[in-house]
Formats: C-alpha cells, structure tokens, sequence
C-alpha cells in the first residue's frame, strides 16, 4: 500500500475531465490481474508489456524475478519519491503502483478492486464498485 504524504497528495490534482477516464482504466487493470492470475506473470512478458506504462513493466517484471512484496514496495515508493510526474500521469502511476503491489500480494479480484476505486474520486469509486458487483440471478415473473 502506498504511504501517502501531504507532498505526494497534491501531486495528484487532475481535472474532472481526466478524472472520468478512471473507472474504465481501473476495469482494464483489472481484467489484466485477471489474466495474470490464469496465465502467470511471464505469459504478458515481451509485447503485451511494451503497450503498458513503463512502471507497470517494470513492476511485473521484478514480480517475475521473485522479488518479495515488502521489497517490491520498498522500490517503487521510491519510484513514486523520484517521479517527476504531477496531475492525472502522476495519478496513473500510483494506480500501477497500487496495482503491482496488489498483484504480488495475490490479491483476489474485489480485493483490487477496492484498493483502486477510491482513486477514482468517492462517487465514481462507489459506481465502479457497484458496477463491478456480481449479478444474482435473474428473477424469473
């Protein structure tokens, strides 16, 4: 998890606009865990990779060579620490982050999911969560 600091808070700041790609994003991390947790990290090594984020590259990269998840945050806290990035690319990176951290702790799908929805802002996290939710089954009249 990540260890927030007021310094780290207001690099954050996006417009609403940008905020809005989230949820969708946040769906298309997971359905990537999702194939991950079938497929094993090193069946997207190579060009599934190179069409993602550098950090989310790399992250799974260090998964694949069997770093711990305590070492695996050690290093990308000071990935965030270093980033020179600020507003909604700073906000993508940290969702990564959340990502890769959650993927090596073998977080479950919901799991995830609730770790990366409040990035999303309160009322489209709450949204997405409800969206995410399993459907029962259809009542029949």
């Amino acid at each position: 998890m990540i260890m927030w600091n007021a310094e780290l808070t207001k690099r954050l700041a996006c417009t609403e606009k940008e905020k809005a790609a989230l949820p969708g994003f946040v769906t298309g991390i997971l359905d990537l865990a999702d194939r991950l947790r079938a497929g094993g990290i090193k069946s997207l090594i190579g060009a599934e990779l190179e069409k993602n984020q550098d950090i989310l590259a790399y992250g799974l990269r260090m998964i694949s060579e069997g770093l711990s998840p305590e070492t695996l945050e050690e290093i990308l806290a000071i990935y965030l620490a270093t980033s020179t990035l600020t507003g909604y690319e700073f906000l993508v990176q940290c969702i990564y982050v959340e990502a890769i951290l959650g993927i090596a702790s073998g977080d479950s799908r919901d799991l995830l999911l609730r770790k990366l929805a409040p990035y999303c802002g309160a009322e489209k996290a709450f949204a997405l969560l409800k969206a995410q939710e399993p459907q029962g089954p259809a009542e029949t009249p």
